[in-house]
């Protein structure tokens, strides 16, 4: 969707509160530009008998200005709800686009970038709507209303204001574009910033542990100066604007004043037959000068807000268009007896081959070991099976069907995983355990508890499973791994991934959790992905990978015999 296309859709679905905040912004314009006609009408009655006139005009001028101040009120309040329910609608778009875009989305990203866009750049949309929106509705019928009873006091002056007009219109355009690409410039750099620092920190031991504080400071200093240079250019641009457009306004101001003065002094025959000028003619046709200019200078103060929302609102606009996660699959996957993978090929990037023509077939109850360097494509083989990634070639079928023909999640939901990097949330541990199977039971949560032994660091405690954790505190990465392993055991999957499960349990409980895992892989496919090759020893397959490649496959025993790559990785993890 086309980014004026998005500007409308949003819009549309305020309609109501956008008619409704029109009529109070027309009523507060038209209650404004009477009050100058009729204190000009005042004016001229104060130099005749007719009092009655003068002091009718007086209260009706007193009365407007009231009534005007109210209706102001209303329109800003709805101006300001309906930019709040806009970003409400928005921020809800984000946030479910998120879930539903492609894995590689993510990878192509600054993780700050996400993290602007669903917050600084929410709040320059929100901010933009509220104080452009105001400005460009009231400022709309404040020109045309003006325009039009300015021909009505005096054509000529009238002709004159609109013949002047374009100089004010020039002078902001020309410096608008040239702020244009320092706004771009700004929100780039901004979301580079947001990112160093999300990722410092989330990494904060490790940046210290490493003595990296120094250098991670340089690193986000020499942006953040580059930032305050384009900030401070785009302020000293954009500060521009509003004196340059007042200056313009103010000499048509003296330019109308003077020809004004002039009609007025020479009241000729022909200047009574083109026009007729009036001291209270003249006054109120100077307050509509004033009037007519006043949207000129109000949109050029809104002006930076304006900017940055028109970049936030591109880059939310961006992300919207971005398609969602293809799932062509109609059949609902409910058990997997094999597992194919033929003549598979796979890159990320498109000029270095990872995975090359592969091959495998999985049959239920097997237990595969994958090994092999790191960048051999182990864990792509997982991506691809998980449909995170989609093949370049070759075919990946699930009960010898292709596997596009499964809903994704229906194939996922028959997987299992626990990788070597655990994901806790900020709750208690129950609700960590129950991520994966909400309406787990609980007999199956203790279950799966006592299957990861889990329950020792529980009783230990103040609120057992019910202990707030945090993601990055509280617990060790042992026992943030013991969660995840509870997470599967608890969804008891009909295939079960383990990319170094155990890596982070010491091997007392590492033994149990094996013998746990293989409890529940009876009859069940199980893929592991190791480093430690001692863990993998009773694996009925083991594949050995080499640049996207299997160069070696079998049991242990076969594998070692034949003294190949193998049989040299597992000979140096002993020596």
């Amino acid at each position: 969707m086309k980014t004026k296309e998005r500007v409308f859709y949003y819009l549309k679905s305020q309609r109501l509160l956008l008619s409704v905040s029109i009529i109070f912004a027309l009523i507060f314009v038209i209650s404004q530009i009477a009050q100058p006609f009729l204190l000009g009408l005042t004016l001229d009655y104060a130099k005749t008998d007719n009092e009655q006139a003068f002091y009718l005009c007086l209260f009706i001028s007193l009365g407007l200005v009231i009534f005007g101040t109210i209706t102001d009120y209303f329109f800003e309040y709805l101006v300001g709800k309906i930019s709040q329910r806009i970003i409400k609608k928005m921020r809800d778009d984000v946030y479910k686009k998120l879930n539903s875009i492609p894995l590689k989305e993510f990878d192509n990203r600054y993780r700050g970038d996400l993290l602007q866009l669903e917050i600084r750049d929410m709040e320059s949309v929100a901010t933009g709507i509220f104080a452009v929106f105001k400005s460009f509705l009231q400022g709309i019928f404040t020109i045309i209303i003006t325009i039009i009873v300015m021909f009505m006091v005096n054509w000529i002056l009238a002709l004159g204001v609109i013949i002047l007009t374009p100089l004010s219109v020039i002078m902001s355009s020309f410096i608008a574009t040239f702020n244009h690409q320092h706004f771009k410039k700004q929100a780039e750099l901004q979301a580079k910033l947001n990112s160093i620092s999300l990722e410092t920190s989330e990494n904060m031991d490790i940046v210290q542990s490493l003595n990296y504080q120094k250098e991670s400071y340089q690193k986000f200093m020499s942006i953040n100066d580059e930032l305050k240079k384009e900030n401070k250019v785009s302020l000293f641009s954009a500060s521009w604007i509003n004196p340059s457009t007042r200056l313009v306004n103010n000499t048509i101001y003296v330019i109308i004043g003077i020809i004004g003065i002039i009609m007025l002094s020479y009241d000729t025959d022909l200047m009574l037959i083109l026009a007729v000028m009036t001291i209270g003619k003249l006054s109120s046709f100077l307050s509509y000068t004033t009037q007519y200019s006043k949207p000129f200078n109000e949109i050029s103060n809104v002006f930076s807000e304006y900017e940055n929302a028109k970049f936030s609102f591109r880059r939310i606009n961006e992300l919207l268009s971005i398609n969602d996660d293809i799932d062509q699959g109609k059949e609902t996957l409910d058990h997997i007896e094999t597992i194919s993978f033929k003549d598979l090929s796979f890159s990320y990037n498109p000029n270095k081959e990872l995975i090359k023509n592969f091959s495998l077939e999985i049959k239920k109850g097997n237990k595969i070991a994958i090994v092999g360097p790191t960048g051999a494509g182990k864990t792509t083989l997982i991506n691809l099976l998980m449909r995170f990634y989609e093949p370049q070639n070759g075919e990946l079928l699930i009960n010898q069907k292709p596997i596009t023909s499964f809903t994704k999640s229906s194939l996922r939901n028959n997987i299992g995983m626990v990788l070597q990097d655990t994901w806790i949330f900020d709750g208690s541990i129950l609700d960590n355990i129950k991520y994966t199977k909400a309406n787990a039971t609980i007999k199956e949560i203790q279950e799966a508890i006592k299957n990861s032994h889990m329950d020792s660091f529980i009783d230990s405690l103040p609120d057992g499973i019910n202990t707030v954790v945090k993601a990055k505190e509280g617990l060790s990465e042992g026992q943030r791994q013991m969660i995840a392993i509870a997470r599967v055991m608890l969804l008891s999957p009909n295939i079960i991934i383990l990319d170094e499960a155990t890596s982070n349990i010491d091997t007392r409980n590492e033994k149990l959790i094996n013998d746990a895992f293989d409890k529940m892989m009876k009859d069940k496919t199980s893929i592991v992905i190791a480093h430690r090759l001692s863990t993998i020893q009773e694996a009925d397959i083991i594949l050995v990978l080499k640049d996207g490649q299997i160069i070696e496959s079998g049991n242990h025993h076969n594998l070692m015999n034949n003294k190949g790559f193998y049989y040299e990785m597992y000979s140096s993890q002993f020596k």
